[in-house]
């Protein structure tokens, strides 16, 4: 909550002012949870600018303020780089991070098993950075291969496997940060960007609509993209595991999971309440709630709070 800067009449007005500060909820940096003597301690909680990472923090902050830790939100707080700065720095002290976005931080390749993966991320986060990655869940925000409901029909494909037969008639899209990946699935498929007629680089929302208009015939999305489903199209089934799984879990600064290592016992049973699918109708729940004229925020707020009572959880 904000609150404009205005002059005060009296000493009474002032004070009102302090109380609500103090109680004030918010995803800019304010104070929430309890902050009573029985408060825990203090936590900040940062997330960055996504939707689905941003409902990830708050399902964090709401489950830390249930177990008695006051806490401070740095919501959309910013990339991958700027929020792995902020707690290598200790100005947060947890966030959600995805299993190859960690791998990729190590410069570790994947092995295409996520378990291995993870373990390798909780690994060398821990001896690099003195940073706990706690339990990871199996919502899968990875990279995929997307085409129309139509197209997919008409080339008869729902998986990889059955693209890669038919891969060098067809044109794909992708933005910069997939290609790579695409690149990736050489070993499991023995294909590459090289592999189709051609590859154009372009803005995410653009490959939609040259999909659409049958400028191409398959374009990168990421895996929990409420808006694939959306726009009538399916995801390419990863029917071999060819793309690395990126499984996001909470993670802690080393000393303050020592200091308060309930943090693992409140945080880990949501771990396997959040699948794909989960996260995809919970950003259109999101969106929803936008578009009746809720704020970001709110809409965040709203949704996390009433699934995690929907899971028992809050």
């Amino acid at each position: 909550m904000s609150l404009r800067s205005f002059k005060l009449k009296s000493a009474g007005a002032l004070v009102l002012l302090l109380l609500l500060l103090l109680s004030a909820c918010g995803t800019d940096g304010n104070s929430t949870g309890n902050t009573g003597n029985n408060s825990k301690g203090k936590l900040t909680v940062a997330s960055k600018l996504d939707v689905e990472s941003q409902l990830l923090g708050k399902m964090y902050t709401l489950l830390l303020q249930k177990a008695g830790y006051q806490i401070t939100e740095k919501a959309a707080l910013g990339n991958s780089n700027i929020v792995f700065q902020a707690i290598s720095s200790g100005s947060i002290d947890l966030y959600p991070e995805f299993t190859a976005t960690g791998l990729n931080k190590l410069q570790v390749p994947t092995t295409y098993d996520p378990q291995k993966d993870y373990q390798a991320v909780k690994d060398g986060f821990d001896k690099q950075y003195k940073l706990s990655w706690l339990d990871a869940s199996p919502l899968n925000d990875g990279y995929e291969l997307c085409t129309s409901k139509e197209t997919s029909q008409k080339l008869g494909i729902t998986s990889l496997s059955e693209l890669q037969a038919k891969v060098s008639q067809l044109v794909l899209t992708s933005p910069s940060d997939g290609t790579d990946f695409v690149d990736g699935l050489k070993q499991v498929y023995n294909i590459t960007t090289k592999s189709f007629k051609s590859t154009s680089t372009v803005d995410y929302a653009l490959g939609f609509e040259a999909v659409k208009n049958d400028k191409a015939q398959i374009t990168v999305c990421y895996g929990t993209d409420a808006t694939v489903p959306e726009s009538g199209f399916i995801f390419l089934k990863d029917d071999k595991n060819g793309f690395p799984a990126f499984n996001p879990a909470p993670v802690v600064r080393n000393d303050i999971i020592q200091k308060n290592p309930d943090i693992a016992a409140t945080l880990n049973p949501l771990a396997p309440k959040l699948t794909t699918d989960v996260s995809i109708q919970l950003q259109q729940q999101v969106a929803a709630k936008k578009k009746d004229g809720a704020s970001v925020s709110r809409a965040v707020t709203l949704v996390a709070t009433d699934f995690l009572k929907q899971q028992g959880l809050l």
